[in-house]
């Protein structure tokens, strides 16, 4: 899970979106079958797509009450999604996908796999009449889009964390969202294994709903090997490190630099996680039994 970056042009394309002109434009036209009917619908149209925003910075989810029931236009609003086009003005919808694609940014929702999709976050079927709105739109893998599936997102926290509308400020700079936390020998024949956490500096019940996102995209699952991995990688990088102190090589305030430039160092391997184990096997004390572990992969 990460916070969505932003890939060249893409504030460009979002601003120059004029909804209600492409409202206007795939409404005047005679495709597809029923969208005459939809026509009259079109002030009830401009306001749930006006109250999205609102209710979306405000709340961070929207209200199932408030909605109107745009269900026998499911279709339409499908078909329109599906065949964007200039004359439409809906042609953004093959832009948006392409810039993040082309751009390699990775997934927001697992933090590991480039966007390849667009996951509607309310979904079609639940809410069409969003199913064009670009602020509906979630780039990522096609993992992430297959496993949220149809879930409904109107709980305050059983929904999946939204990278354009949920808030993270109580974070210290580049404290990561998630904490792992590593267990030695939990078992017989299991040398290792891990919990995930949301960061427990934030509010309750934005733990509760990066919880319940961990849960349902099923990162420890999907992403095991590479988790594995890197915590093996990174521990031995930190017990040579806490040597350097206990063999009188360094100083404990060289000790710190050290430690700090370990956990925010960028290196080859294009892994979102990496930063996230590395603050949690350093920041973390229930992790420290590494440094006397006699496990074989980390003497």
């Amino acid at each position: 899970m990460r916070i969505l970056s932003k890939p060249d042009g893409i504030d460009d394309l979002l601003n120059n979106i004029d909804l209600s002109s492409s409202i206007d434009a795939f409404l005047a036209l005679d495709e597809p079958v029923g969208i005459a009917d939809l026509r009259n619908r079109k002030n009830d149209l401009m306001n749930e797509i006006t109250n999205y925003h609102i209710e979306m910075s405000q709340n961070g989810h929207l209200s199932h009450n408030a909605r109107v029931n745009f269900s026998k236009y499911k279709s339409i609003f499908e078909w329109i999604y599906y065949n964007p086009s200039k004359l439409r003005k809906t042609d953004y919808i093959n832009s948006i996908r392409k810039i993040y694609a082309q751009s390699g940014t990775l997934c927001p929702y697992c933090g590991v796999s480039p966007c390849r999709s667009l996951d509607h976050y309310y979904n079609q079927a639940l809410l069409p009449q969003f199913s064009f709105l670009p602020k509906n739109f979630i780039p990522c893998c096609g993992d992430c889009n297959r496993d949220k599936g149809a879930k409904k997102a109107f709980s305050k926290w059983r929904r999946l964390v939204n990278p354009f509308y949920d808030d993270f400020s109580s974070l210290e700079r580049n404290e990561p969202l998630i904490y792992i936390i590593f267990k030695e020998r939990p078992r017989h024949g299991i040398d290792m294994e891990y919990v995930m956490t949301a960061n427990h500096n934030l509010d309750f019940l934005i733990r509760k709903q990066i919880n319940y996102h961990i849960r349902t995209v099923r990162i420890p699952v999907w992403h095991n090997e590479a988790i594995s991995n890197s915590f093996w990688r990174n521990a031995r990088d930190l017990i040579k490190h806490k040597k350097l102190v206990s063999d009188g090589l360094v100083d404990n305030a060289t000790y710190d630099v050290i430690i700090n430039n370990f956990i925010n160092k960028n290196n080859a391997i294009n892994y979102d996680w990496e930063y996230i184990i590395r603050y949690s096997l350093a920041k973390l004390r229930i992790n420290h039994w590494i440094y006397n572990s006699n496990l074989p992969k980390l003497i």
